[in-house]
């Protein structure tokens, strides 16, 4: 299996079926390893079309999922380059104040500066769904 890092990008579609059970918040995988099986576009959702990520946490183990509007998630997901299945962890990237998200190296070490990051970003959604539900 590659590793996020030995890959210089590709997307092709993976044409399993969606995975059965309740999918999990982007929230639980950020700063986890976890191993990216595929995704699909265009996912109707409460929250508006969305794109569906296939994943598992460990290789071998049965597919879960996320949904995410990540601009730059779904970019790379969409990348000819990308070979699925991969290793990778999220991380939360603050990008003038906003925070963002982007596949780093499954052997990359989860830093100081990365919980911060997720914690920041907490704190933004948090602000952005209490104004949400007003």
């Amino acid at each position: 299996m590659s590793d996020f890092a030995d890959m210089n990008l590709q997307g092709a579609y993976s044409t399993s079926s969606r995975p059965s059970g309740e999918y999990h918040s982007i929230d639980a995988v950020i700063n986890k390893p976890i191993v990216v099986t595929g995704f699909e576009e265009g996912i109707d959702t409460e929250n508006g079309k969305r794109t569906l990520v296939r994943f598992s946490w460990n290789a071998g183990e049965s597919e879960t999922a996320f949904f995410t509007s990540s601009k730059r998630l779904v970019s790379v997901l969409m990348n000819p380059q990308i070979q699925f299945p991969f290793a990778t962890i999220i991380k939360v990237v603050m990008v003038r104040s906003m925070a963002s998200f982007e596949f780093r190296s499954a052997r990359e070490a989860v830093s100081q500066e990365d919980i911060q990051n997720l914690s920041l970003y907490h704190l933004q959604k948090r602000s952005y769904m209490k104004q949400r539900n007003k």
